[in-house]
């Protein structure tokens, strides 16, 4: 690959040998290079094509409307966040990230703020996220002396929720993720008559399980591993009937808002994380 251009030391636009243009980031790829330098496949930690059809607006485009200094630091929230959530992200995060850095920091220093409804929802439901989210306005404010407002808590949780999914998974599936999600929860709690315990294992086992089904339900991704036992359900249904009751309100709920249906299996699964999430609170 041949150098074009730089962004800034790690970040540079190259041209392969069909001509085609690329966005590489990797230490130094940028760094004192003289247009049609080679370019070392090795120095090259991820790249990006440059005009992606999928993306609103040409990259390159992006990038040269951008501080230098914000890019280095969105490159630092990701890998952070990778770290505190362990995982990898796909390589076009790093350049969402840096575009809404860049505009989030924009309307900071305009005193501009977005209003949000949801941060207590997205706070307890995905709670590992928005703690990487608050580390990142932290990471924002230490670099570039930037606070942002606190509305960016749940736009960049919703980021990290949305770079751990597939590829096509987007923002606005993930804010029905959340809906869905809190519907459930406010079932639960009003069939109880209970506060659920969100600090609880119990409770993030139960999350973690809701974010899975949503998935499966929403890439229409319908595995069963075996046929439940009907057995097993009525045994279910006669011991823990209150938790199979909320769980058939649920299944209500799903079929006539989304069109979902909630297969034996699924049910069975609902209900034990019920008993197990409000047993507990309904002996005190």
């Amino acid at each position: 690959m041949r150098y074009v251009k730089a962004f800034n030391n790690n970040v540079a636009l190259v041209k392969d040998l069909s001509g085609l243009e690329w966005v590489v980031m990797g230490t130094g790829v940028g760094f004192q290079k003289k247009k049609g330098d080679l370019i070392e496949e090795t120095s090259i930690r991820r790249k990006f094509a440059a005009e992606d059809s999928a993306a609103k607006k040409p990259l390159v485009q992006v990038l040269d409307h951008m501080d230098p200094d914000v890019l280095d630091v969105a490159v630092e929230v990701v890998k952070n966040a990778e770290v505190s959530l362990g995982t990898t992200f796909e390589n076009n995060i790093y350049l969402t990230i840096a575009d809404h850095l860049n505009f989030a920091i924009i309307r900071a220093n305009e005193q501009i703020e977005y209003v949000e409804t949801n941060r207590w929802e997205v706070k307890n439901l995905y709670p590992k996220e928005y703690l990487a989210a608050q580390e990142a306005i932290r990471l924002v404010f230490d670099r570039l002396d930037v606070l942002l407002p606190k509305s960016e808590e749940t736009f960049l949780t919703y980021h990290f929720v949305n770079g751990q999914q597939t590829k096509k998974t987007r923002i606005e599936e993930t804010l029905k993720m959340t809906e869905v999600i809190n519907r459930i929860i406010e079932i639960i709690q009003y069939h109880f008559q209970v506060k659920l315990d969100e600090e609880s294992l119990s409770y993030t086992r139960f999350i973690t399980h809701l974010r899975h089904f949503f998935i499966r339900q929403f890439k229409q991704n319908h595995i069963e591993d075996q046929e439940v036992d009907l057995t097993i359900v009525e045994v279910v249904k006669s011991k823990y009937p209150r938790s199979y009751q909320a769980v058939e309100k649920i299944a209500h709920l799903l079929e006539r808002k989304y069109g979902w249906a909630l297969s034996p299996n699924e049910r069975l699964y609902l209900a034990l994380h019920i008993w197990r999430l409000t047993s507990q609170l309904e002996t005190k």
